[in-house]
């Protein structure tokens, strides 16, 4: 999955992410499950996780800037493609600076558009 076009949307929404309940979220999902659920049937998946809260487990792939300088960090394994990208909430950015590849952690964020693979928005590290 591409994370190019992951946008600067992160600015426009700041105020919406502020207001959610992280300790609540929708689903808890490991990232394998999640990403095995969107290639099995996207539309299903789509309808079932896009613009809900969700926790996300799994380890650290990368931590990074997209094309448009926005911080996140990229679930996935060693060798895989596909996972979860994580857009960091600048509040959360100190956080993700401590992290390191490999690490298990749990993040939580809206799960936005998935056209270029699984963004979520608005995230947040729950734990490591």
């Amino acid at each position: 999955m591409g994370f190019l076009g992951a946008g600067s949307m992160e600015d426009d929404d700041s105020a919406k992410y502020a207001e959610l309940d992280y300790s609540s979220p929708s689903y808890r999902v490991y990232y394998k499950n999640l990403v095995n659920e969107f290639d099995n049937n996207s539309i299903a998946a789509e309808n079932k996780y896009e613009g809900k809260l969700i926790h996300v487990q799994g380890p650290v792939g990368s931590i990074d800037k997209d094309i448009l300088d926005d911080p996140y960090i990229a679930i996935r394994g060693e060798y895989e493609f596909s996972g979860v990208q994580c857009m960091i909430r600048e509040e959360s950015l100190a956080e993700a600076t401590t992290l390191g590849k490999g690490q298990q952690v749990v993040v939580g964020g809206v799960v936005g558009d998935t056209t270029l693979g699984i963004i979520l928005r608005g995230c947040r590290l729950i734990s490591r």
